[in-house]
């Protein structure tokens, strides 16, 4: 990865009228109360899924769906209903809500991290709304992009762009895209354009596993010095206040408004900051830290080999209105 500064920073002066960390939607459309209490439980389910995902599904998904599942997906999960990928997947997806009635809807589980996309219809007629049907694709193949032969997502090897640059364009895509074909105000839907798509089991699993490789190199003797600086770096997001944090962290242009909404969020989703990215060469580190609990807000942190300089702070919201706001700028 080469050395590269981050971008995002230098547009949010842009978009301050945009809530940082508030979970918001698209100017352009309102949400009715339906879809806010469709969205909080189907939150309530993702924390579910990431913890035990095998289970979850079985009582999430219909019985044609969970049929459907097992005939394609069956192989991300273990014996014991454990998976990797999934609890990975749901620990920091990204949850969109598209049209709903009183019999369906439509969500979108969308991991940034992972460049991955769940898309899933309901059955609304119980109180938590059950998959009824599904599409799972990685996020390249739902954007319409196509990866040359041996191409990696920019998501997981980011040499063309920037990290933050790339992880708001996809999640801003992801976001355009899903309500372009799944408006609030449709009363007839179906997931039918995506199920015609090439299966994509491979792809995702190989972008899972990619994505393991990259946070496996914290176990690896030579990545010992590192690891130390990230459980430093942990620790100051669990408990330092802001005096504490402007201290420990440098921001770009000196500006700790991010640093200021970040330590006035709540003590449990600060305690929960694990790192999530990690990206090494000879001048810097870059580390990425998230809590399953707000997986809209990732922390990312650069640290210079030669530790002349504070780390670098840069609080990145993926919450649909910042992306929406600020993705506009980089095209």
């Amino acid at each position: 990865m080469k050395k590269r500064k981050f971008l995002v920073p230098m547009l949010c002066a842009a978009v301050l009228s945009v809530s940082l960390f508030a979970e918001e939607k698209p100017a352009q459309e309102t949400a009715p109360k339906s879809e806010m209490n469709g969205i909080r439980k189907l939150e309530m389910v993702r924390l579910i899924a990431a913890t035990m995902p095998g289970d979850a599904l079985k009582d999430w998904m219909t019985q044609g769906a969970l049929k459907k599942w097992n005939e394609t997906y069956a192989g991300l999960t273990q014996s014991d209903g454990s998976s990797a990928i999934l609890t990975d997947f749901f620990s920091h997806a990204l949850v969109l809500a598209g049209p709903q009635t009183d019999l369906s809807g439509i969500y979108a589980f969308y991991n940034p991290l992972q460049d991955t996309v769940l898309l899933v219809q309901t059955d609304n007629a119980d109180r938590i709304p059950r998959i009824e049907d599904f599409v799972f694709l990685t996020g390249s193949d739902f954007r319409g992009e196509t990866l040359k032969e041996k191409e990696y997502p920019q998501a997981l090897a980011p040499t063309r762009e920037m990290l933050d640059a790339v992880l708001l364009k996809n999640t801003a895509s992801v976001a355009k895209i899903f309500h372009r074909d799944f408006p609030l105000t449709a009363k007839a839907f179906s997931l039918s354009k995506y199920r015609e798509q090439k299966d994509s089991l491979d792809k995702i699993a190989f972008q899972a596993g990619f994505r393991f490789a990259l946070l496996k190199k914290f176990t690896l003797p030579e990545a010992g010095a590192a690891a130390e600086t990230a459980g430093e770096i942990a620790l100051h997001l669990w408990n330092s206040g802001l005096p504490e944090l402007k201290k420990y962290f440098r921001f770009p242009a000196g500006d700790a408004t991010m640093a200021e909404s970040y330590s006035a969020l709540a003590r449990n989703v600060r305690a929960s900051m694990f790192p999530v990215l990690y990206f090494q060469n000879k001048q810097e580190t870059i580390f990425g830290f998230s809590s399953r609990l707000l997986p809209e807000l990732i922390v990312l942190v650069k640290v210079s080999a030669d530790g002349k300089s504070k780390p670098l702070f840069v609080a990145l919201p993926l919450n649909e209105a910042f992306v929406t706001e600020t993705g506009a700028l980089l095209k």
